[in-house]
């Protein structure tokens, strides 16, 4: 049975309470509101109630003529559940970036591109990253137990072999692979034709390139760095990882787990196999 993992919605995402501006509200007013708050989007009412909200993009400071002209009705199109998951409110975010939640009567809540940024956000990647890491570690136990003689770096072996020696030292040890890095792991299964296609990747250039994004991935979540450094735009090509890339390398974790437990690669199952010779040996 895989463990739970930690999945934030839209609602622990989002930004709240929510400010508004009305909408009589003159435009350049609102882009300087909007620019001394550091606010993407704003919710614009009228007598009281929610009736669309304006985006940075959508007014200046020289900006003449009403809100009003300038505002982006509040439909369904731009409202999200609360409830959401992580993975619906990426796709949801590729799509446009800005969205609402709704209370009774008003606005409750701003999920825009800048909240993927937060750290409900890093906290689930980091839960299906280090997941997947434990199931990389089953699948190189199993398919490359010479994994020492693939591309891995003397540098790298070195620093895991000094690891080990700490840890048998504490008598805590595991298997030396659980002193890879995951860029290590990275290495390994691009080199082993029988681990990428358990990843369930039919090309070792795609495996190399799907799972370098992940460890770049996994990089900028554990030493706390932007995880969508555009928030202007939504296209994969663009410079610096954008909601489409963080997108697409969650639908890359996704798919190798569920390859992985598939190919019995799981680590949620395989009993003892984790624990290194001496371990055994110390318990007979």
């Amino acid at each position: 049975m895989p463990r739970d993992l930690y999945d934030c919605t839209a609602g622990e995402l989002a930004t709240s309470p929510v400010e508004h501006l009305s909408h009589d509200t003159a435009p350049s007013d609102a882009a300087t509101w909007l620019a001394e708050n550091g606010y993407d989007a704003a919710p614009i009412y009228r007598d009281g109630d929610p009736v669309g909200f304006v985006h940075e993009d959508d007014v200046t400071a020289d900006a003449t003529g009403t809100l009003e002209d300038a505002l982006t009705p509040l439909t369904i199109t731009h409202m999200i559940s609360g409830d959401a998951a992580f993975p619906a409110v990426l796709d949801a975010l590729t799509e446009h970036s800005a969205y609402f939640l709704g209370g009774h009567n008003h606005v409750s809540g701003v999920l825009t591109r800048a909240d993927l940024n937060t750290a409900p956000a890093r906290i689930s990647l980091f839960d299906r990253i280090t997941y997947l890491e434990e199931h990389l570690r089953e699948l190189v136990l199993a398919e490359a137990p010479d994994w020492k003689r693939t591309s891995v770096t003397v540098g790298e072996l070195d620093a895991i072999e000094e690891r080990y020696a700490d840890a048998r030292a504490a008598n805590v040890a595991l298997s030396e692979i659980h002193y890879a890095q995951f860029s290590t792991l990275e290495t390994i299964v691009t080199d082993v034709e029988a681990c990428w296609r358990a990843c369930g990747f039919s090309q070792s250039g795609t495996a190399d390139s799907r799972l370098h994004a992940v460890t770049e991935l996994r990089n900028d979540v554990a030493h706390a760095n932007l995880l969508v450094e555009n928030t202007d735009s939504d296209d994969f090509l663009s410079s610096g990882r954008t909601t489409e890339n963080l997108r697409e390398t969650l639908d890359t974790i996704t798919r190798i787990l569920a390859s992985l437990r598939d190919a019995g690669y799981d680590p949620d199952s395989s009993g003892d196999s984790s624990r290194s010779p001496d371990e055994s040996e110390a318990e007979a």
